[in-house]
């Protein structure tokens, strides 16, 4: 039985982290409601904090470690079907709560006690180097704070999001998104299953600290890729996929692909010249980026936000041809989920510049080689 006036914590953790456990077991909890707090140990060889293991055996918390890892998606279905409320608040293990996180909560919900949902608001430290600030300007941060711009969302990551156990697809998370993306599917899932958005909750903050400290995150944007083309070729996100013009990666592939043609036809110089002007004309395109949005000019920024770009698109094109999904290629989802089937080939001003940059390499480098022939 579904009990109304409650609130589940879910936090699943691989790592256990006592102090951060603590912050969040700790909340102020609201007048008028009765809190549980799940940690689900995603790692049977975990060593439980003792603090942790009074809790659990004071009946001050829920403490479930899994027999097997089961991911992300495991991990939170079976935090979310251990518990009764009909309000589940499903938080990561390393954040740090706003103490009065749950009573934003609960004013809420006494707003519009028959919401689907809850986005709360996610806020990163300042950068400390320049692989954090390309992650703030290339946007890898931003969707953790659409509470704050917009009344209602479709999707949040699952930092900090309530959801009704009233309105849930029995599914839960898809177990099958094992490289990530399962967040994106679960809310946009519901969205369009009940056809409510997330009502936003500014007031109902967290913080989230930059992962591995700050340091380049290859893989992490390398799998989330590879999720991404996961995503466009799943229902309901495959509506929101588009045909677009080559990035920079599979132009590159293009271009091994037709070395031959450029071995046997003698247009390897052109060959070389692409090969070369394709990826600087990536990377001025984000120094550029870097001075219109950044604000700096940094050499280090810019090469650090090519990265995280060109990684993501590296792994969105590495599942499509490793994972069989060859359709993957030079198709795009619209992670904002704004209509179905967007228009093809849509162009902005960074692709814009790029193709210009690209054009101006090709004809200089092509002029360039030609001249040294004579």
């Amino acid at each position: 039985m579904i009990k109304p006036d409650a609130i589940d914590i879910v936090v699943p953790s691989f790592r256990l982290t006592e102090a951060l456990l603590l912050n969040i077991i700790r909340l102020e909890k609201p007048a008028g409601f009765e809190v549980n707090t799940y940690i689900v140990a995603d790692n049977p060889a975990a060593v439980i904090p003792e603090k942790l293991k009074e809790l659990h055996q004071a009946g001050e918390i829920h403490l479930l470690v899994n027999e097997v890892n089961l991911g992300f998606s495991g991990t939170r279905n079976k935090g979310i079907r251990a518990g009764h409320a009909k309000w589940v608040l499903l938080l990561d293990d390393d954040i740090v709560p706003q103490p009065d996180l749950l009573k934003a909560y609960a004013a809420a919900i006494a707003r519009n006690n028959n919401a689907l949902g809850f986005a709360g608001v996610t806020y990163f430290p300042e950068a400390i180097n320049a692989a954090t600030r390309a992650l703030e300007i290339n946007g890898s941060v931003h969707h953790f704070k659409l509470a704050l711009y917009y009344p209602e969302i479709t999707w949040a990551p699952t930092t900090n999001m309530m959801i009704n156990r009233e309105k849930l697809d029995p599914a839960l998370f898809d177990i099958n998104l094992k490289a990530g993306g399962e967040d994106v599917d679960f809310f946009v899932r519901h969205w369009l299953q009940f056809n409510e958005k997330y009502q936003s909750v500014p007031n109902a903050v967290v913080t989230h600290p930059w992962h591995d400290n700050g340091a380049v995150q290859t893989r992490r944007m390398f799998r989330y890729g590879i999720a991404a083309n996961q995503l466009a070729h799943k229902e309901p996100e495959k509506r929101y996929t588009y045909r677009d013009f080559t990035n920079t990666p599979e132009t590159l592939l293009l271009l091994l692909v037709f070395f031959p043609a450029a071995l046997f036809t003698g247009t390897l110089k052109i060959w070389l010249c692409l090969i070369v002007a394709v990826p600087l004309a990536e990377y001025l395109t984000n120094w550029l980026k870097a001075i219109s949005v950044g604000k700096t000019g940094s050499p280090a920024v810019a090469f650090q936000l090519m990265w995280v770009k060109n990684c993501w698109e590296a792994g969105y094109l590495y599942d499509a041809i490793m994972g069989g999904r060859p359709g993957g290629f030079a198709k795009r989802i619209d992670m904002g989920f704004a209509k179905e089937n967007p228009s093809s080939f849509r162009t902005n001003r960074w692709k814009i510049v790029k193709t210009l940059l690209l054009v101006i390499l090709v004809v200089v480098a092509v002029c360039t080689v030609s001249n040294a022939s004579f």
